[in-house]
This record gives structure tokens, sequence and C-alpha cells, in this order.
């Protein structure tokens, strides 16, 4: 690429300094200078289709498109230039002709179209002749399409392809028979579409259109908020009239979602409206039905029994589940007000569940439990390594920027059990076993050592343990890991030397590292692998988890966790805990709490009697359900804090009802370490209460009165208490927010982690030599098959939100996926009723037979109820952080005969067989 050069211009007679990259609309709009568009997306390339952009340029032959002419030196433009207006207002007009004038004349609606004719001058067109008549197409949940106000500018096209990189637009016809079709003028329910509105967003006509949503003019307020799916963190524009959220569009200038979401992230917000939200607190009556109670009735309850089980039985005897899905402020505020009022430090968070390996994996290899580089980086690596993550359906919009990274021209690994959609994406794809990271990954370091490909200065430099580490690596020859994964040598041979040569590289994983048995190990190899090819601490590399839920990493960070203060301190550090003594004015005590899992063993012996449940619905998302069950039925008393009357607030003794993300304030933190603001845009319905004010209430009634009085508030003592905090405030974060650590007032942020050293002792980072160990569980003569589990694209997690809104019409089934070859064997065929059995216990549910799953794996998510998936799993965990082994069940998969198979069944863009 040329060297980027600053050229001087004139602009309707100014003197403007532009770069030469520029076009003459970038720099025109930059000085405030309108120029009429129609077919401008500034996050999109730009076209040149519409030529409403004319402007005049002095010794040009003719008027030129703003949008793609670029500006030059001595330039001089005249954006009123009668030429070129008259070309311009010409073109509106012959849009016009096959417009209905209708629609230009309806009040209250964004229509570019209608906006740029009226600086025209134009009510109507003068051209007359014969106008398309098409037919209306509602049967998308959101999106309503009405192909008679298209203008066919491309817009939806491209940002398909340019920001979603899903392709499910294009053109059709030719001449005055050109149109916009999706599929196979199939229609958005049946093609490729995802959902993810970048079309609507673009659209300048009302052609395609949110029908919950025509009126923009008639909002009461915009709000710039986080959204509370995903660990990608997107910025949001929540619009909202009388109370109430009627729109969501993505953030134009969103730092990690740059002007894009998802599906769920657009459009499914409409569960803060559902019929069943919690709306007054709930006790349990003697004879086991709900009655509501007051606010002092609940609280005073709650507050009196935990008081009495702490005299009668001690700290031990109480614990605490904090949310990932709420702010950061709502967790510290919960992790204080049971250490400082109840003296216990039994609290955890759902990371224990999910990445609670990538926390501990991470801080022993390179000092920090967090990604080390930043989103959009993902700009300018040269090759990704994606391992154990489906990002295309877990983080849309990570995964959209990943297909556009490799489209651009970086090279892609992937290696996964399933087939995802990046596989078909991938230079190389390693389908490897379940349960076989450590020797896949042990099999790539062997072949970058043994060929020479390390980075021998960084490794010098900046890593320890090394001799001991490349001696260990020299067994996993690629035909012994072979034998262990599945995957052919050669094709690790092909990855490794991909990924050592192609630099820059990063690292994106996910669930499908951390929740195995070695899960740790998992971790801790694949920062091996970015160590030993020196890709740590520079822009395009590091190794980045994609967190599961928005504020995952935050929870932790917080201290919501049994082992842990703010940012990763020990409690059994004197130094440490003096400092948080001396704030909250009550001892800390050292030993640690229990984890997530222990507490339910726990409350089985009777040892733990009273658990406070804040926004998890553990009896559907835990594994080995049944187990689970077993411990909240032996509670004395279970307080659940949520929205819904989800799956465990069936064993509750009291409801309280909680604010989702908005309806309050606070902060999240995404996996990229971004602390964002999260700001309150309708008040809580009914008798709900901020979940903060609630927690507050609680701990003042146990005797311990916070001094704070909102969220900044809170954020102001976490600031004080931790050194990498201590320049975050709510008055800095603005709409971009700050990456940790942040040391003052005046720094800037970490972008990228390690970029001079590591944060260990030694300040380099520890290589980590390990064996592989088999998963807890294998296939046997009983159970043959596999069963890995994992999230579908339009549902997140255990399915409370999503599931009370449109995604469950694009979505309305899990479906278990089979492979064709074993569905052949057992003679199930799609959407036939089947049984999936375990050691555990028996669901049923409809086939979908596919090839994303290899012979012998099959594939439940865990977002419906009704299947119940985590009766199945296991108990199995890793054995340093009991993360659980969501990722390797044995099963018995047999058709079950019955009726003719009914099951809804999910549109074909979102059905789970589409990758065939």
């Amino acid at each position: 690429m040329k060297e980027r050069r600053v050229v001087r211009l004139k602009i309707d007679g100014r003197d403007v300094v532009a770069s030469d990259r520029a076009t003459i609309l970038d720099v025109a709009r930059r000085e405030g200078i309108d120029i009429p568009t129609l077919c401008y997306d500034p996050r999109l390339a730009s076209f040149g289709a519409c030529r409403v952009c004319m402007v005049g340029v002095e010794g040009a032959r003719g008027p030129v498109a703003a949008c793609t002419t670029p500006v030059r030196e001595g330039m001089v433009v005249r954006t009123d230039d009668p030429t070129a207006l008259r070309v311009a207002k010409g073109v509106v007009e012959l849009v016009m002709s096959d417009y209905p004038p209708e629609a230009l004349t309806r009040e209250g609606e964004r229509n570019e179209l209608r906006d740029v004719a009226a600086r025209f001058g134009l009510t109507e067109s003068r051209y007359k002749g014969e106008r398309h008549a098409y037919a209306k197409d509602d049967r998308h949940p959101y999106i309503k399409v009405d192909m008679n106000e298209c203008i066919v500018c491309g817009r939806c096209v491209r940002a398909c392809d340019e920001i979603q990189g899903t392709f499910a637009l294009a053109y059709a016809g030719r001449g005055f028979d050109t149109k916009i079709v999706a599929g196979v003028d199939s229609g958005f329910t049946d093609s490729a579409c995802v959902s993810c509105g970048a079309c609507v967003n673009t659209c300048p006509t009302g052609a395609l259109d949110e029908s919950a949503f025509r009126a923009k003019e008639t909002i009461d307020q915009t709000v710039t908020t986080t959204c509370a799916y995903c660990g990608v963190g997107c910025s949001l524009e929540v619009h909202v009239r009388d109370d109430k959220v009627v729109a969501i569009d993505p953030a134009e200038k969103g730092p990690s979602n740059v002007g894009h979401t998802c599906v769920k992230g657009r459009f499914a917000h409409q569960y803060a409206l559902a019929s069943d939200r919690l709306t007054s607190p709930m006790m349990r009556r003697t004879d086991g039905t709900w009655r509501d109670a007051t606010w002092d009735e609940a609280l005073g309850f709650v507050a009196d029994k935990l008081q009495a089980i702490h005299k009668a039985h001690g700290h031990e005897a109480i614990a605490a589940i904090s949310s990932s899905r709420c702010t950061n402020e709502e967790n510290y505020v919960l992790m204080k007000l049971f250490r400082a009022a109840l003296g216990t430090n039994s609290i955890d968070n759902c990371s224990r569940v999910c990445h609670s390996p990538t926390s501990l994996g991470l801080i022993r290899s390179f000092g920090e439990s967090g990604g080390t580089n930043s989103f959009a980086d993902i700009d300018v690596t040269s090759c990704i390594f994606l391992t154990g993550a489906n990002p295309t359906e877990g983080h849309p919009v990570v995964g959209a920027r990943l297909k556009e990274a490799v489209l651009r021209g970086a090279k892609l690994i992937v290696a996964d059990p399933r087939r995802i959609e990046l596989a078909g994406y991938a230079n190389v794809f390693l389908q490897l076993r379940p349960g076989s990271n450590v020797a896949l990954y042990n099999g790539l370091a062997h072949v970058i050592l043994r060929d020479g490909l390390e980075d021998r200065d960084f490794i010098a430099q900046r890593a320890d343990h090394f001799e001991t580490y490349a001696e260990h690596i020299k067994k996993y020859d690629p035909k012994t890991v072979e034998g262990i994964t599945g995957v052919p040598a050669a094709e690790i041979e092909r990855a490794a030397h991909l990924y050592a040569t192609t630099r820059p590289g990063s690292i994106f994983y996910g669930l499908g590292v951390t929740e195995h048995s070695h899960g740790v190990e998992g971790v801790r190899c694949l920062a091996n692998l970015a160590v030993i090819t020196g890709n740590v601490g520079k822009p395009g590399s590091g190794t980045n988890p994609l967190r599961g839920q928005n504020n995952v990493q935050g929870s932790s960070d917080v201290g919501a966790l049994p082992t842990y203060l703010t940012m990763y301190r020990s409690l059994g550090d004197d130094a440490t805990r003096t400092l948080f003594e001396n704030k909250w004015g009550v001892p800390i005590r050292p030993e640690r709490g229990l984890m997530i899992p222990e507490m339910f063993d726990r409350a089985i012996k009777g040892d733990l009697r009273a658990l406070y449940v804040f926004g998890e619905d553990i009896a559907q998302t835990d594994p080995n359900v049944h187990h689970v069950e077993k411990a909240l039925r032996n509670l004395e008393l279970l307080v659940v804090h949520d929205i819904f009357e989800n799956v465990t607030a069936g064993f509750a003794h009291v409801l309280l009802p909680g604010s989702s993300f908005l309806e309050k304030t606070g902060t999240f933190t995404n996996a990229e370490r971004r602390i964002q603001l999260v700001n309150e845009a309708v008040p809580p319905p009914g008798q709900a209460r901020r979940d903060i004010d609630i927690l507050f209430d609680l701990s003042k009634r146990l005797g311990y009165e916070m001094p704070h009085k909102d969220a900044s508030d809170v954020m102001d003592e976490m600031a004080e208490l931790t050194p990498y905090f201590r320049g975050v405030s709510f008055a800095r974060l603005g709409t971009q927010g700050l990456q940790w650590p942040v040391l003052s007032a005046d720094h800037p942020g970490t972008p990228i982690l390690h970029a001079e050293k590591f944060s260990t002792k030694s300040g380099r980072a520890a290589l980590f030599a390990t064996d592989w160990e088999p998963p807890g569980e294998s296939a046997t003569d009983e159970l043959p098959f596999i069963l890995i589990t994992g999230r579908q694209l339009a549902h997140y997690n255990s399915g409370t939100q999503t599931r009370r809104t449109g995604n469950l019409e694009l979505q309305p089934a899990d479906l278990v996926e089979i492979n064709p070859e074993d569905a052949e064997r057992l003679g199930v065929g799609p959407d036939d009723l089947v049984e999936v059995e375990s050691a555990r216990g028996k669901v049923q549910t409809r086939a979908c037979v596919t090839r994303r799953v290899a012979p012998g794996n099959v594939f439940l998510s865990f977002h419906f109820p009704e299947v119940k998936t985590n009766l199945l799993t296991s108990g199995h965990a890793d054995g340093l952080t009991k993360c659980p082994e969501y990722k390797v069940t044995a099963v018995a998969v047999r058709r079950v005969d019955g009726p003719p198979a009914h099951a809804p069944q999910a549109a074909h863009g979102f059905r789970q067989d589409v990758y065939d």
C-alpha cells in the first residue's frame, strides 16, 4: 500500500487539508459541508451507484461522484456546481418515478429519498411509466420487506457482504426488472440470512423495515448502552417511547462492534416487556404456592433467616452465586455484602462453569487473567487460529469480523470437533476428537520446534522454562497426535507451518477449550503456542478468549470469586486483605470459600444451608441437574434474585424481582477487557427494583450499611482499592470505554497486554509442559456416542430472555445433531423423535441429520428447559478450577417410535444443518 500523503484543496472556496486516501465526500462531511447521497453508508466501501453526490471539479470533463473520487493536491471542488446539481436532480427524479408517492409523504419515518427529494424541491417526478407491484413479505418476526419501496441502491447487499459476511442478498434481473433478492428469491426466512439487521439498519427508504419500529422521529429519547448478551460488548442505541424500548440500533462508533450487532442484540429485547416478568417480591406459602409480598416483608425475611442461620451454623453455612449477566458494580456489592455482613468467602459466579480455566491458565502463563489484544486487531492480523469456539453463533459480531478478515486475505486455521461455519472459510480445518485439545496443541508446538519455526529471540528474551518444554514436547510427533486426535498428521503439519510462518498470528478460543477436565492445561498450551512464535504483545497477535456471557470478565475482575478480591488478588495476601479491611471497616477471612460445585456438595451433606442466587439459572445450566436439584431441595433458604421465575425458582423460598440491563446503570467488561457504561433507558416494571438498590437494602438490614449512593460511587471505591482500575470513572468511560489496566486518571488504557514484559514475578512468560490425559468419559458399547453441548445463534445461555422474543420463531426447538452415517445406521431421519441417554438420565428431542458433527458425535444446546440437556452432562470437571466438562459426555442415541414428527422446525437460515 502506498504511503499516505497530506494534500491541500479547496471545497466551496474553503481551504482544507486531508489525506490523499480520503474521498471528496469524506472531506466535505468532515468539514460540515453536506453533499446528498443515497447509496452511501460510512461503514461500507464507496460504491458510486446512485450518482446523487455529484460535484464539480475544476478541470474535470464533467461532474464526478464525491463518494468515489479521491482528493488530490490543488483540487478545487464546487458542491453547488449547476451541471452537477442538474445531474443529481435528474437521478432523484428517475428514482422517484418507480417509488410509491404515498411513501414520500408518510410523516415521522426515516426516509432518505424523501429528504434528498425535498433538498432538490421535488414532490413528484416528471417521469411517468410502468411501476413495479411486488407482494409484501411479512413472514419474518422482525424484518418486513416491501420491495415496492426499494430503489436498488445496493446498500443492503453490501452490508450483508461487507459487515456481516453472510452473502444472503444479491441482485437479480436486468434493467428495469433489477431487484434485490434473498437467497434464490425465496425470502429472508428461507435464505442464509442470520437476521443481524445490518440490511435494515442501512436501508434508506423503508423497503426493509423493522416491524415494531417505523417512526423514529416520535421517540422520546435515545440512550447509548452496552449489550447484555455475549462477551463482545456491542454498543447499542436504545430508542425509547413512553418508557418502553421500541427499537435498538448498533452504535455506529461502538468500539467493539463498529456499527454492527446480531439478531439477539438488535432484536431480542421484548423480554423486558414480557407478561411473566417478575414485578413483585414473592414468598413461598407453607403449601408450596407463591404469594406476593412487600419489599419490606421479603427482604426482612431474607435478612432474618440469613442471620439466624449464621448464628446457628456459622459463616460456612451461607453462600452466594453472583451473576456474569449483571454489572461490575452489582457483583462487587454482592461480594462485599456477603464478606462484610456475613463473614463468608463462599461467593462465586458463572465464570466458574465456563471460563475459570482461562483466568487461572492465563494468570499462570502470562500473569494476567484477560485476553491480550483488542477486537480491532482482527483487522490487522495475518493468521487466525480459531479453536473451541463457534463465534458466528456464540459471538456473531466477532464471527463476522473474522470472516471479513479472511475475505481480505488473512489465513484461517479452525480446530473444532464440529464443522462450524468458519470451517468452510479455513485454509486448514482440524476436526479433532472431543477432549483431545492438549494433544493437538502439543503436536502443533512439536512441529514448530522440530522445523525451527520458533521465534528464538522472543523466547530468549521473554520466556522461562524453554529447555524443559522443548524436551517434553518431542514425544508429541504428528503421527502420535493423529492417533489421539483423529486429525491426519499432514494436516497438523500444515496448520503448524501456517500459524508459525504467517505473522502476526492471533489465537481465538472459547468454551470448547475451557469446559474440559483439563481446561487449564488447554489454555496454557495455547499460551505456549503464542509465546514460541513471538505472537504476544503485538498488534494482530495474542491469545484471545471469547467470553461467554456479557460480563464473565468483569464479574471475576471485581472479586465475585471464593479465592480473590478485585483483580485476582488473593485473600491469603495480608496486605491486600488489610487494604480492604480498612476501607470496609470489618475483618475479612483469609481462607477461600466454596466454588459452585462445592456448594452443591455441601448442601447435600447439610453443611450449606442458605444460598443466594443472583441472575443465574443453575437448575438448568449447571451439569448433572439431578445433583443440583438434590442440593437445592436440601437448603433451608434459597433466594432467587432474577427477572423471571426460572427453573431454579421452582426450588426457591423467596423471589426478588430485579432489573434487566435496560433498566439499570453500571458497567460491563467485555472479552477485550473493555470497561463500558451501561445506561438506564427505562425504569423497572411494577414493583421490581434496580438490582444494586436491592443489595444495598439487604446489606443495611443485615447490619452493614454501605456508604454508596449509586453505581458510580461503587466504581469509585473499586478504583480506589484496585491499581488496575485507578483511572476508571464513569466520567471517563464515555462511549468508548477503557481497557484495563488503567493506572491513573490520565492513563489511556491498555489495548494490548504484555507489550514490553509479562505480569509474572519474573516479567517473563512461563512455558508449561503438560501431557494429554483422556477426558472424564469415553464412548463405550452401551454409550457409543460423545455428546457436545453449546449454543445456537438465536438463543443465549438458558434462553430465559430469548425464548420470550421473536427469536423463538427463528429457532423454535432444540434438535440433536447427528451425522448421516450414524442416522442411517440407527434408522433416524430428519425431525424424527430420538432419545439421548447418559449414565445420569435421558431426554427426548428431534433429530437434525447433518455433517456438522463427525460420526460418533452428537450435539445439543441447553437453551430449552423442556429438553433438559444438562440432565445428561456429568460431574467431571477441571481439576484446578472445577469447571465442568460440558463438552464430553458419553451417551446412547435411539429412535423413539411414536406419532409422526410435528415438532416445529427452525427457518432455513437458522437450521442446524445449514452448513452441510
